[in-house]
C-alpha cells in the first residue's frame, strides 16, 4: 500500500463539498492546498490511515510524555478548567471520553469533578503511561477509527487531535456516533489563521504530523454538515479554536 493516496478524498472540501482548490505552499516534500470557497487547508497528498498510525511511534510517545511532564502543573490546571467547562455543557449524564488522552491529565481532572471519564489514545506508549500514573482509570489503546462504543457518551473532549487525522469527515462522524442524543463535543484545534497573513503562509504547517486546518468561519459549518445540530465558539486566548458542538 502506498503511504500517500490523493484519491482517498479526491481533494474535496469537507466544509462545502466543493472540488475547487488551489496550491497554497510547498514546505519540504509536502504540498499544501486551500479551498477558496471555505478557507479550509489540507495536505495535497494525504497519508492513508495505516501510514499515519505508524507515525505514532514509541519515540513520539516518549517525546509527548517529556513535554507534558516538563509543564505538568500548567497542563493539569488547564485540564481542570476544560473538564469543568465540559461538565457545565452536559445536558444530562456524566460519562465522558477524552479522544487523544495523551498522558491522562484530562481524565484525571474530569474524574476528580465527579464525571465518569475514560481516555482513548492511539499511541500505546502514552496509553501505558496514563494507566500507570492513573490507576483504576480507563484508557482505551486504539484509534477512534477502531473504537466501538457507539452512543455511549454524554460528552467528548477532543483537544489538538483533529488536525492530525487522515479522513476528517469520517473522524467527526465517528465522534458524533459516540455521543448520546444531546451530547456535547468540546473540540479544540489550531486555527489556520495562526499560520497565515495576507493570504500567505508565514509559519511551518507541521507536516506530516499536522495534516489539515480549519478557521473560525468554517469549523462550525463543517461540524453541522457532518450532523451536529449546533456549534458555539468559546473564547480562546491562545489563538486556536475552541468549540462546543451538540449532537
Amino acid at each position: 500500500m502506498e503511504p500517500y493516496d490523493r484519491l482517498m478524498s479526491d481533494l474535496i472540501c469537507p466544509v462545502t463539498g466543493d472540488d475547487t482548490w488551489r496550491p497554497l505552499c510547498t514546505q519540504g516534500p509536502h504540498e499544501w492546498v486551500v479551498f477558496p470557497s471555505s478557507g479550509y487547508i489540507r495536505l495535497a497528498d494525504m497519508p492513508v490511515f495505516e501510514a499515519a498510525k505508524e507515525f505514532q511511534s514509541p519515540e513520539i510517545g516518549e517525546k509527548y510524555i517529556a513535554g507534558y511532564l516538563k509543564k505538568a502543573g500548567s497542563k493539569f490546571r488547564r485540564s481542570k478548567r476544560r473538564a469543568a467547562y465540559l461538565k457545565k455543557n452536559l445536558k444530562t449524564g456524566s460519562r465522558v471520553l477524552d479522544v487523544g488522552s495523551n498522558v491522562g491529565f484530562f481524565v484525571r481532572a474530569a474524574n476528580a469533578l465527579g464525571l465518569q471519564a475514560e481516555g482513548l489514545e492511539i499511541n500505546s506508549v502514552l496509553t501505558a503511561h496514563a494507566r500507570e500514573t492513573n490507576p483504576g482509570m480507563t484508557f482505551h489503546d486504539c484509534a477512534l477509527e477502531e473504537f466501538e462504543l457507539n452512543g455511549a457518551f454524554d460528552g467528548i473532549y477532543c483537544s489538538e487531535v483533529i488536525e492530525h487525522v487522515t479522513d476528517v469527515t469520517g473522524f467527526a462522524e465517528g465522534i458524533l456516533g459516540l455521543l448520546k442524543p444531546g451530547g456535547a463535543l468540546y473540540l479544540t484545534t489550531p486555527s489556520a489563521d495562526e499560520y497565515m497573513k495576507g493570504g500567505s503562509v508565514i509559519r511551518d504547517l507541521g507536516a506530516p504530523d499536522h495534516k489539515l486546518y480549519f478557521n473560525k468561519k468554517n469549523i462550525g459549518p463543517f461540524l453541522q454538515r457532518v450532523g451536529f445540530s449546533s456549534v458555539s465558539h468559546k473564547l480562546a486566548f491562545g489563538g486556536g479554536l475552541q468549540v462546543i458542538a451538540r449532537r
